[in-house]
């Protein structure tokens, strides 16, 4: 018995420094200059977060990785399209190979982009996210997205774009479209 509640101590404290660890991480992380709030409590790999932009009253979504220097954001085209962009903190100079999966369709390769010497990009536009897997410099992140409200922020936009119909039926949306 004695053996078991020291074995669950060290889990216990296990899991507590490496949330504290991930919480501390995010302070490395910038803002962008939204107000970010969590859609959960952020523990391991931080949760998601939520924010909408000043100028245009867009939803973004997002989660950080700290302990990998990734985040992960999701956001609507104009056309309410999903748009993934993935960054990886880190100094980088050129072009780094990867390889991307959506959802259930092949894998295939893709190029992250060095961003002002500290930050490597890669942004692809698709109409549904379930999950992905992304493979870069021999590290493996897999990204599901079934706690992110990823059709909350294309109603939200669609309802912006149509008010007037959403005005009619007493359900108004709180932001005007502009993003023309």
């Amino acid at each position: 018995m004695k053996k078991l509640l020291i074995l669950l101590f060290c889990l216990f404290s296990l899991s507590l420094l490496l949330a504290v660890a991930s919480l501390v991480g995010l302070l490395g992380y910038k803002d962008k200059g939204y107000d970010w709030e969590w859609l959960g409590f952020p523990l391991l790999d931080s949760g998601v977060q939520i924010a909408r932009t000043t100028d245009t009253h867009q939803l973004l979504l997002r989660k950080l990785y700290p302990l990998k220097s990734l985040e992960v954001s999701v956001y609507t085209t104009m056309n309410n399209k999903l748009l993934l962009h993935i960054s990886r903190f880190e100094p980088c100079e050129g072009v780094m190979e990867g390889q991307l999966q959506l959802n259930n369709q092949q894998s295939k390769a893709i190029r992250f982009h060095c961003a002002n010497k500290e930050e490597w990009t890669f942004s692809v536009v698709t109409v549904h996210l379930e999950k992905a897997v992304v493979v870069f410099d021999s590290d493996l992140l897999a990204i599901n997205f079934a706690e992110w409200n990823l059709a909350d922020i294309q109603k939200d936009q669609f309802k912006q774009l149509h008010s007037d119909y959403y005005n009619q039926i007493g359900d108004p949306s709180k932001y005007q479209w502009s993003r023309d």
